[in-house]
């Protein structure tokens, strides 16, 4: 395939008001929650709206174009993440990656019914460590490698003694291909090769991975795969279940009605052979599935091997330049590399604060808090949190003070981020250490801890036209 250049972002020159007074350009650096929009996913949705029918039918035109589109948005889907079609099946299911984890955490509970112990990764998002907790399973989490505030990876010889150990009552393990708090990556061809000795399946969170580099599905014989299209430069997508036939065929429990059955009585009902309509019940994202692949197509065409060197290159100045500076922590094992995000603490202003001051003073997007990964982000701040001076502060006020201590920021690359926007990020943190007391004294600090301007505020029903 022919190398194409980079794809184009929608909402780059986006730009806002500040509490200075000035309009600047926003930095997005939360592409671990949502990237910006692909003018190719736009694109996508634009062409086929003229076109919009349902699908499963072939009776006109409009539905032969949509049922044709919408299975080519299931093996574009397979082709981009090197999975085997003839092994297995991609399936569009509604609300990103959490609906799919919990497809799956429900299924595999029928199916494996003997096996009722889940191995979950001590890093996960809460959308791939609450659904396991259902169901009358039992969840051991894996340990990480390292201590403290600089945890790695999964500890793979821990996990190779846990499975030794229970390999007839663990039924899978579910961990995520890279941490959506710190960027950790996992071994995850040696977790499958371990778990699959041991007849044990694996689920893998990828939501913070297909963005960022080839998958290759195949290769590492995961079971499961999961994502969101959302973090994939689509925001009117669903999310997608990557998962190997032989298994679907087994995994009970999922939603039913029309599209997933070929035929039904009063007495019984019959599934359609195709393993991703037996998924897929009801009118599926029909545009959203073929606007997510029409942007996967265009990055495999760019260059998943690119994407990923861009990624790494942007992840090491921003490792870097964030330890150079004084009195910060960076999060997680310094020696491993990073993929798409990583979370940091400058000592003595508080995540919240800081958050608030990059955006309200200098238009750079980050997140803030626990990240929807309450248990890891605690492991990580455990000492500093054991270590918090309370004597100063009214006994009423201790959650408040806790919460504002209780948490990190995080900065997240994507493919539209350069080194010029990691300077401005550097030099905006100088600002902000050298100058916090004169920034604080604007901010009013609130119970769950994030800090509000207290003269600075943006009229979002204005800035975008409402």
């Amino acid at each position: 395939m022919r190398m194409r250049s980079k794809p184009n972002f929608i909402g780059l020159d986006t730009s806002y008001p500040t509490a200075s007074g000035e309009s600047l350009t926003r930095l997005h650096l939360d592409g671990a929650a949502s990237p910006l929009a692909a003018e190719t996913a736009l694109k996508a949705v634009n062409t086929m709206l003229p076109h919009y029918s349902n699908t499963h039918s072939y009776v006109h035109s409009s539905a032969q174009i949509s049922t044709q589109a919408f299975a080519w948005a299931h093996s574009t889907v397979l082709d981009v993440l090197g999975a085997n079609a003839e092994d297995y099946a991609a399936i569009f299911l509604g609300s990103g990656t959490t609906a799919a984890i919990n497809r799956v955490a429900r299924g595999l509970r029928s199916a494996r019914p003997t096996r009722n112990l889940v191995l979950v990764s001590s890093m996960e998002h809460h959308a791939n460590d609450l659904p396991h907790r259902q169901f009358n399973n039992e969840v051991i989490y894996l340990p990480l490698t390292g201590d403290g505030a600089y945890r790695g990876a999964v500890d793979i010889e821990q996990l190779r003694e846990l499975c030794e150990n229970n390999s007839d009552d663990i039924n899978y393990i579910a961990i995520s291909s890279v941490s959506n708090v710190t960027g950790v990556s996992n071994p995850i061809k040696e977790v499958c090769d371990i778990a699959h000795a041991h007849g044990i399946l694996v689920l893998v969170d990828g939501a913070q991975s297909v963005a960022h580099g080839p998958s290759e599905l195949s290769s590492l014989d995961v079971d499961f795969f999961v994502f969101s299209g959302h973090k994939v430069y689509a925001p009117m997508s669903p999310g997608v279940l990557v998962a190997k036939k032989s298994l679907l065929e087994n995994l009970t429990g999922q939603d039913l009605g029309g599209g997933s059955v070929a035929s039904v009585d009063p007495y019984n009902f019959h599934f359609v052979d195709d393993p991703s309509a037996r998924e897929e019940s009801g009118t599926p994202n029909i545009i959203g599935a073929i606007a997510l692949a029409s942007v996967l197509q265009e990055l495999e065409a760019y260059g998943l091997d690119t994407v990923y060197q861009h990624d790494l290159e942007l992840m090491n100045v921003l490792k870097e330049a964030l330890e150079s500076l004084a009195h910060v922590t960076v999060y997680a094992d310094p020696k491993l590399s990073r993929i798409g995000a990583l979370a940091f603490n400058i000592k003595a202003v508080d995540h919240g604060l800081v958050a608030a001051i990059l955006n309200d003073y200098f238009a750079i997007a980050v997140r803030n808090e626990c990240f929807c990964a309450h248990p890891y982000v605690s492991s990580l701040l455990k000492e500093e949190l054991w270590q918090l001076d309370l004597d100063h502060v009214a006994e009423d006020q201790h959650e408040a003070f806790i919460n504002q201590k209780r948490g990190m920021v995080r900065v997240s690359v994507s493919l539209y981020n350069t080194t010029e926007d990691i300077s401005r990020l550097i030099q905006a943190l100088d600002q902000i250490s050298d100058n916090a007391e004169h920034y604080a004294q604007h901010y009013k600090a609130l119970a769950d801890g994030s800090y509000r301007h207290q003269t600075f505020n943006l009229d979002w029903k204005a800035t975008i036209g409402f």
